[in-house]
């Protein structure tokens, strides 16, 4: 049986050869001083609040991120603490939406409704509707969301976007290894290089 998780790559239909389908985005507030940034915790208030955030409903999607957000920035070298003053918090927070694709019907070479094909067996004449009507289609869009609370000010510091189309899994580990690397790509980018 095949089980929906939801994973966040990015933008919808975005498909280039060779490449992932999602992009990753982010955003900082330039008087924070982040050279400084050297601890952080894990925000105690989550997804509270949030009513269409999927991390408080899946508690092993967000253990999932966690353990890939805690590595990425054990290798920056920012240490986690479970008490005591830090610099920073991390919040992630994480939606579905479900959006449309309206794709314009390509026109035919057709005479009086009929549409006319030379193919092996001779010249065919086919009935073709001469009103075609749009195709309409659905999927299903996730975003993740990392945000950097300063822990002095209690505003945001900095946020990272991944935005794309869901996936079927098969086994929690291909969930797994596509979950870490949109949390690598959107760990590149923290902290920011400030100009």
């Amino acid at each position: 049986m095949r089980t929906r998780f939801w994973i966040f790559p990015m933008i919808a239909l975005l498909t280039l050869a060779g490449c992932s389908n999602y992009r990753v985005v982010s955003d900082y507030d330039r008087s924070i001083p982040f050279e400084r940034y050297k601890t952080y915790r894990w925000s105690s208030e989550g997804s509270a609040g949030i009513d269409d955030d999927i991390l408080a409903r899946n508690p092993f999607i967000y253990k999932h991120i966690k353990s890939a957000v805690d590595r990425e920035l054990a290798a920056k070298g920012f240490v986690l603490k479970a008490s005591g003053p830090v610099d920073f918090t991390v919040s992630p927070h994480a939606r579905v939406r479900e959006r449309v694709v309206v794709t314009q019907p390509v026109g035919f070479a057709y005479s009086n409704g009929y549409y006319h094909r030379w193919g092996r067996r001779g010249y065919t004449t086919i009935w073709y509707d001469p009103y075609p009507y749009p195709a309409i289609s659905y999927y299903e869009e996730g975003t993740l969301i990392i945000d950097i609370i300063d822990a002095k000010s209690d505003e945001i510091a900095w946020s990272g976007v991944a935005r794309g189309i869901l996936k079927n899994y098969d086994t929690s580990m291909q969930m797994q290894r596509d979950i870490d690397e949109v949390v690598t790509k959107i760990m590149a980018q923290f902290p920011p290089v400030v100009r």
